[in-house]
């Protein structure tokens, strides 16, 4: 089950209506961080990281800050519910392109072992990023989380962002700004296209895929 504290920027309303049309995905806005211009590209080398390597650019920056990643990092690793799972995580890279020509360099997770069907389809869940883009450790965190639960997960990206710059207020603002005003349509095709893309995976169940649809 998806509960409250999984989207905790989601609205009642909003998380009652995903649920109770039977929807198999959501997308969260999840908590926004402190941005930091001087911070530069972080690795996890040093912090309390949890036993997993993200396939993506091991390079990128997933944090405003130092102190930021490490304590994001010592959250995830003491993480209950993760901790009492048993199995492993695959994260794996999902770079695919808009039909108006973003690359969106998203992630998919998900869990094998720890009491999981392995090699069934399952539910898929898509997480939306914030104003800062998918390289977040937070997403990270939440979508393994998720992902011991029995879903495959999709980080997805909607600014087109594989190293993590959507941190620099200077690189994500032209590319937040599309999606204003009258760049609302935008957004919402290129959201339906990142779940349409994660139903096409052979990891995700026929709800899904039905689900995907019917956006």
């Amino acid at each position: 089950r998806i509960e409250k504290h999984d989207c905790p920027y989601m609205s009642d309303r909003t998380l009652t209506l995903l649920l109770a049309t039977g929807a198999t995905f959501a997308c969260a806005s999840l908590v926004a961080r402190v941005r930091s211009r001087a911070a530069r590209r972080l690795t996890m080398s040093g912090a309390a990281e949890p036993a997993v390597r993200w396939a993506l650019d091991d390079d990128a920056r997933t944090a405003a800050s130092a102190d930021q990643a490490h304590i994001l990092a010592q959250a995830w690793g003491s993480d209950p519910e993760i901790g009492v799972f048993g199995g492993t995580l695959c994260a794996v890279p999902f770079v695919r392109t808009t039909t108006d020509g973003l690359v969106m360099h998203g992630s998919l997770a998900y869990c094998n072992g720890g009491g999981l069907r392995e090699g069934s389809p399952r539910p898929g869940v898509c997480l939306v990023h914030t104003a800062v883009g998918p390289q977040d450790l937070y997403l990270r965190w939440r979508a393994h989380a998720l992902a011991t639960r029995g879903y495959v997960v999709l980080i997805a990206d909607l600014l087109g962002d594989p190293h993590g710059d959507g941190w620099e207020p200077a690189w994500c603002g032209p590319r937040r700004e599309v999606y204003t005003g009258e760049g609302r349509p935008l957004l919402q095709r290129r959201t339906r296209e990142a779940l349409q893309q994660l139903a096409e995976s052979p990891l995700v169940d026929a709800s899904t895929r039905r689900a995907a649809r019917a956006v």
